[in-house]
């Protein structure tokens, strides 16, 4: 199992690698449902002010 992780050596880039991988997708995630709450209540917003 260890020789395994270890990749011939090349254990540590692989794996930093799959790590900054799914750090970069949890960001783009967050990024992505932060944006889209703010378009969602720009519309609420709009909505809002058509029907005064």
């Amino acid at each position: 199992m260890i020789e395994w992780l270890k990749m011939g050596g090349h254990g540590y880039f692989i794996w930093s690698s799959y790590a900054m991988l799914t750090l970069v997708v949890i960001i783009e995630l967050v990024a992505l449902k932060r944006h889209r709450q703010r378009a969602h209540n720009r519309v609420l917003e709009a909505i809002d002010e058509d029907s005064e």
